[in-house]
């Protein structure tokens, strides 16, 4: 018994961090049901309204008829106007759905529709036992309004009570009025069950549907992560150099279109070996992501830098002639044997040699022929003495 009660405990429980986490969802989607559907049902009592109306005028009444026909009438208009006002009101608070004011609004178009129901059902005492209308009312607000089960147990609670005064106030058969009134306390009972059920299939949809929506939010970050990893060089944040060749012949293309300049500068270490052998491959890994680092601080945005692989980098320079190049080359070579990169208690000091092609305007020259070009002037600048500019 216990080990049941602790059950049901846990179930309550958690039911009830469910239901906070969708309240307002709830709210959102009332608000919504609630601008369509009050219309719709205020147009149903003046449908009402006018058959009794013309029904009325049609034939003469007695009193106690003529009675019934302008109560109906009366009621009809009523709820007709109160559904108008709710549809306004929802209307305005479509954008406020996490306030209380919404929460209560929702609730009280379910309580204010139940009671226009028991009116018009008690009305209809005086002259059929009929309640079917009440049912119908109980029944749809469960199913359109998405009510938390405490929420719709005070209301269909109160729905009840005010159903077994109305209906035992006007209906003088005894035996009619305590079938009605079981009738109508089953009713209510299957209002709250159906809003019940109602609730918890639009918590638990709601619920999974956040979940893959996670998911999906998840996976197109891990794709978009993955795409990155497959453009860039996962040391120093580079354009790799497929994608880099890639990019690379592209620029090419608009050049040749444009009849513009572009030049490519290819940088290598010097000496990188040492780093490894006296440092360590940590330190080496240190001294590549400064360099990268240090190479996205110096070229413009328009530019491209990319690493070909171990301790080469390769710049791409659109709308740049030679002289501009050798001027962003000399920047790069004399910041970078300016700046040492740090390594745990010290510092390693580093210098580039750097090579450069150049596309003039109306040149048709392909990304091989400039990665020719600078390869080889890369190497004369080795040769002749590293730490230079060919």
């Amino acid at each position: 018994m216990d080990t049941h009660f602790s059950d049901w405990r846990r179930t309550a429980a958690r039911w009830r961090n469910e239901h906070e986490l969708v309240a307002d969802d709830a709210t959102a989607s009332n608000l919504r049901r609630v601008r369509q559907w009050c219309p719709l049902v205020g147009g149903i009592n003046l449908l009402n309204l006018l058959v009794l109306l013309v029904q009325a005028l049609r034939q003469p009444q007695s009193d106690a008829t003529s009675s019934w026909y302008s109560a109906l009438i009366l009621t009809h208009l009523g709820c007709a106007l109160l559904m108008a006002a709710f549809a306004v009101a929802a209307h305005h608070l479509r954008h406020s759905h996490r306030s209380l004011l919404a929460r209560m609004l929702t609730h009280s178009v379910v309580l204010a529709g139940l009671l226009c129901a028991i009116l018009v059902v008690s009305i209809d005492q005086l002259l059929t036992p009929n309640i079917t209308l009440f049912l119908v009312a109980c029944v749809l607000s469960s199913l359109v309004i998405y009510m938390r089960p405490i929420a719709a147990a005070g209301i269909y609670s109160a729905a009840s009570l005010v159903f077994l005064f109305s209906v035992g106030w006007v209906q003088p058969d005894a035996n009619l009025l305590m079938l009605n009134q079981l009738n109508g306390f089953g009713i209510c009972f299957v209002g709250w069950a159906l809003a019940l059920l109602h609730w918890r299939q639009f918590t638990v949809r709601t619920l999974q549907q956040e979940h893959i929506d996670k998911l999906q939010r998840e996976l197109q970050q891990k794709q978009k992560e993955l795409e990155r990893l497959t453009r860039l060089d996962g040391l120093t944040g580079l354009y790799n150099r497929n994608t880099f060749v890639e990019l690379t012949r592209k620029e090419l293309q608009r050049a040749k279109r444009q009849g513009s300049n572009t030049s490519i500068m290819l940088l290598d270490l010097d000496h990188f070996k040492r780093v490894n052998d006296t440092w360590g491959h940590p330190a080496g890994d240190a001294v590549l992501r400064h360099v990268a680092a240090l190479i996205n601080s110096a070229i413009r945005t328009t530019d491209l830098a990319g690493r070909l692989g171990g301790e080469e980098f390769i710049i791409l320079l659109p709308g740049t002639t030679s002289e501009g190049a050798r001027k962003i080359a000399e920047k790069i070579r004399t910041r970078l044997e300016a700046t040492p990169a740090h390594w745990e208690q010290g510092h390693i000091a580093m210098t580039a040699s750097i090579g450069l092609a150049s596309n003039a305007a109306g040149e048709n020259r392909d990304f091989n022929s400039l990665y020719t070009d600078g390869d080889k002037a890369l190497y004369l600048a080795k040769h002749r003495g590293r730490n230079c500019v060919i």
